[in-house]
């Protein structure tokens, strides 16, 4: 590492790397030259170095655009582990009963899941928080670990099943979703930025839904909402307005290229033509769906169409993981025994899934999810060669199906490593996990 002389720009050198090469994905090699925090030229020669440049060697290793995990519920991180064993509807209400922390806890909960995501190769996650009186603990955590971060709170006014009725109105909700905005759109140099967030129709009124529209348009931001995640759930949709989750979301206005719907498990065939039809992004979470037994995500079927398909690692009390390539690797391997046709979901389409398709379901003004100039410098390093990851010919399908967070070594956000060589750079890792480890043993309230 060279120090930088005072001047204008920064300029930082990542060189004798490994990287794919789209459209063909081929292995080659890779030196990468950031100016500020922007990539400004990649070159598979070596780039000549100054004086003034910031230079990491990465020896060899592979690197990749940083992993976006495109629906997340970090605070849950203290669940994991504790709500096991039960399906969607009874899960949902043992969280509403028992999972209440404290504005310590929101943050301490969301910094744990931020370190694992750093740790697992994530650099952007999209964040739907509780909508509650420690929201903005949760957001803080996501800018003070480096991350980049498009934060929402969940919005409800409607009560769902058997949970407690809402607090607020549709219009005081959507009064707080502008503050929020306000206060955190743009924010840490454009690092966290603010997206409308109804939850779920489950839990929403028509009013509400078309406020959501109306507000986002208003804002000029998109909308982040769960959509068809159980049986249950989506009968209620036809029970309330005689028709399905997403037409009725198209009935109010909600449907559009901005908008990023999360599950859709329960689609009809007509549900699936609409998202197609209005350009919508969807976010499958399969860890989730399967350990709660929410169902099969259709994504093949919505594939077929064209749709947009991210890949989100929901909340940790229900998915177990912020792993991405772990998530990934489900997402393939569901697509292809659904289908029964083992060329499902290729290794390919799976990466820009978890990269390209990203920054279109969360639709960015910032350019991340591919390595190239104009882009922020969101880079992830991966350990190689490594006894399953081995041979360039086949690497893409290597990292796909056989690795894990557990072979990330470093990881930059805005061209500034907040994980690099196995250690993290912006939190004390040992002190805080103390301390978090401290504050779950005495919370025995959370447990049922």
């Amino acid at each position: 590492m060279a120090n930088n002389a005072k001047g204008l720009m920064q300029k930082t050198l990542i060189k004798n790397g490994i990287s794919f090469y789209p459209p063909t994905y081929e292995v080659k090699p890779i030196n990468i030259l950031i100016t500020d925090d922007t990539i400004s030229q990649v070159s598979e020669k070596e780039i000549p170095t100054t004086p003034d440049m910031m230079i990491y060697d990465v020896a060899g290793n592979l690197v990749v655009p940083g992993f976006m995990d495109c629906h997340t519920h970090l605070s849950q991180s203290f669940g994991r582990g504790i709500y096991d064993n039960l399906h969607l509807t009874q899960w949902l209400l043992t969280m509403i009963e028992n999972f209440d922390l404290t504005e310590e806890e929101s943050y301490l909960a969301t910094q744990l899941g931020c370190i694992e995501a750093i740790k697992s190769g994530t650099t952007t996650v999209a964040e739907m928080t509780t909508a509650g009186p420690y929201h903005e603990a949760c957001i803080q955590a996501i800018a003070d670990s480096g991350l980049r971060g498009d934060v929402c709170m969940a919005l409800g006014d409607f009560q769902e099943g058997d949970g407690p009725p809402p607090e607020k109105n549709a219009s005081q909700l959507l009064d707080d979703m502008r503050d929020l905005h306000q206060q955190w759109h743009g924010k840490y140099d454009d690092r966290i930025t603010v997206r409308v967030s109804p939850v779920g129709l489950p839990a929403c009124t028509e009013e509400l839904i078309r406020g959501s529209r109306d507000l986002a348009n208003e804002l000029g931001v998109g909308i982040h909402i769960h959509n068809c995640e159980g049986d249950t759930e989506t009968a209620n949709a036809y029970d309330r307005f005689n028709m399905s989750e997403v037409e009725t979301y198209e009935k109010f206005g909600l449907l559009g290229p901005d908008c990023q719907l999360v599950h859709n498990i329960w689609l009809n065939d007509h549900d699936k033509e609409l998202i197609a039809e209005y350009n919508c992004s969807v976010v499958t979470c399969p860890s989730t769906n399967t350990k709660v037994t929410d169902g099969m995500p259709p994504m093949p079927d919505l594939h077929k169409l064209g749709v947009n398909i991210a890949i989100g690692c929901d909340g940790e009390s229900s998915s177990g993981t912020y792993d991405m390539l772990q998530e990934a690797r489900l997402v393939a391997l569901l697509g292809k025994v659904s289908t029964m046709n083992a060329a499902m979901f290729t290794a390919e389409e799976t990466y820009e899934m978890m990269t390209k398709n990203g920054l279109e379901a969360i639709g960015f003004d910032t350019k991340v999810g591919e390595i190239k100039p104009g882009y922020k410098a969101d880079l992830t390093v991966i350990k190689y060669p490594a006894p399953h990851l081995i041979d360039e010919t086949r690497l893409l399908s290597n990292l796909i199906y056989s690795a894990t967070g557990g072979d990330v070594l470093s990881v930059m956000v805005d061209g500034k490593p907040l994980y690099w060589n196995g250690e993290m750079t912006q939190i004390d890792e040992q002190v805080v996990l103390a301390h978090i480890l401290d504050v779950m043993r005495k919370g025995k309230h959370l447990i049922p």
